[in-house]
């Protein structure tokens, strides 16, 4: 079991389990402008959470972030629909990554 703490929409703090995900989107934060982000699924919490990684430094290291987004923002930020989102909760396993890299 892999944690991963992010930021829930309430402000608070929870783990998710990044084995039991599912990825949706690749492509790049709003929140954080130059970031990539992937976008998973969590079927437990049924929330979408952007995971998060900053540009590299020097060095080649990076800070990472998660926080639990909205549907307007995974609209906004990857392009994905209504109708997407609702076939993601239905069905997260048949699910086809979106690159929008």
């Amino acid at each position: 079991m892999m944690c991963c703490p992010y930021n829930a929409l309430d402000g608070s703090m929870k783990r998710l389990n990044l084995d039991a995900v599912f990825d949706v989107a690749l492509g790049y934060s709003d929140r954080r402008p130059g970031w990539t982000a992937t976008l998973v699924y969590d079927p437990g919490s049924e929330a979408f959470v952007e995971l998060r990684s900053s540009p590299p430094d020097l060095r080649g290291s990076s800070a990472d972030e998660a926080e639990e987004v909205t549907r307007q923002y995974v609209f906004n930020a990857f392009q994905l629909t209504e109708e997407d989102i609702d076939a993601v909760r239905q069905s997260p396993a048949s699910w086809l990554l979106v690159n929008r890299r």
